[in-house]
């Protein structure tokens, strides 16, 4: 079992030096994430309202989060294919399961703001699976709505969030 984590460990740290150009710019590093405008905004209200709210008496958002997730993981995978020519296929996969996982996907509704947004039946929490499906929910809004361009920047930067919270990660663990 220590095998595999060292071997996770070293493909990561292999990625996020040997990479690391590629990655980041300066201007890059310190932008927050933000959700593209859609171009009906109408939509965003509709899958801010989740299936188990009182208000929302139609559910194509479970539709809209199938969907999402899978134009999601295309574009994650993509992005991170022609970032990282030199990156084999366990490297790739590493982090694009990071890069797709429920709990980095939450903080990714955080960052953009969603948790303040969603709205759920009362008094219920909303969740980190809530959070997760409402970011794929709107990468379903935009490829439906033809945005793909705005999706790729989108995916940049959230790959972007993600190494930038690594690296601010590493190095507060080496200040240690």
């Amino acid at each position: 079992m220590s095998r595999i984590t060292n071997l996770l460990k070293n493909s990561l740290n292999f990625i996020l030096n040997s990479q690391k150009l590629k990655f980041f710019s300066p201007s890059s590093s310190q932008k927050k994430l933000k959700l593209p405008p859609l171009k009906d905004e109408t939509l965003r209200d509709e899958i801010l309202t989740h299936p188990a709210a009182p208000l929302n008496n139609h559910h194509p958002y479970r539709r809209y989060c199938f969907y999402g997730d899978k134009a999601y993981n295309y574009f994650i995978a993509r992005e991170l294919y022609n970032r990282l020519p030199n990156a084999s296929n366990g490297e790739l996969s590493i982090l694009t399961n990071k890069l797709i996982s429920r709990s980095f996907l939450a903080e990714v509704a955080i960052e953009c703001g969603l948790d303040k947004l969603i709205k759920v039946a009362k008094n219920a929490p909303i969740s980190t699976g809530i959070l997760c499906e409402n970011v794929e929910a709107h990468f379903a809004i935009y490829i439906l709505n033809g945005m793909e361009d705005e999706m790729k920047k989108f995916t940049s930067d959230i790959i972007d969030f993600y190494f930038e919270n690594k690296i601010n990660k590493q190095k507060k663990k080496e200040t240690l």
